[in-house]
């Protein structure tokens, strides 16, 4: 019997059904709104289109982070289900197709056709 210890292997990134019928597959996808960090993990969204500010859940937030108008949507799941370590869950692209889902329609990201980067006042975050 052979140990090797020191060998990982990634994960096998699953066939996910949901993003290979998604409208938003081959779109980039960026963000449409100012930000800043609240604190060493949460961020603050001035919305532009109502006076108010927005916090996020973990997941949106990671979401709305990746916006950065460099991948598709397909290239951005498919990068997060790399990042897992461990098995990677079936609805992993459900998850995060819904989570976009919500930032366009609360107009915080948009999608793109094109590689299009956040204008700079929501490229970074305020200080």
């Amino acid at each position: 019997m052979k140990f090797n210890f020191f060998k990982s292997s990634k994960p096998v990134i699953p066939v996910f059904e949901a993003l290979q019928t998604s409208p938003h597959k081959d779109f980039y996808f960026y963000r449409k709104a100012r930000w800043y960090w609240l604190n060493n993990d949460m961020i603050t969204i001035i919305d532009s289109h109502s006076p108010r500010m927005i916090t996020l859940d973990p997941w949106p937030q990671m979401v709305f982070l990746g916006a950065t108008g460099r991948l598709m949507v397909s290239e951005y799941i498919n990068f997060v289900a790399s990042k897992y370590k461990q098995k990677i869950p079936a609805d992993l692209d459900v998850t995060i197709l819904l989570m976009i889902d919500k930032l366009v329609a609360e107009k915080l990201i948009s999608l793109s056709a094109v590689q299009t980067e956040p204008d700079p006042q929501h490229n970074l975050p305020l200080k």
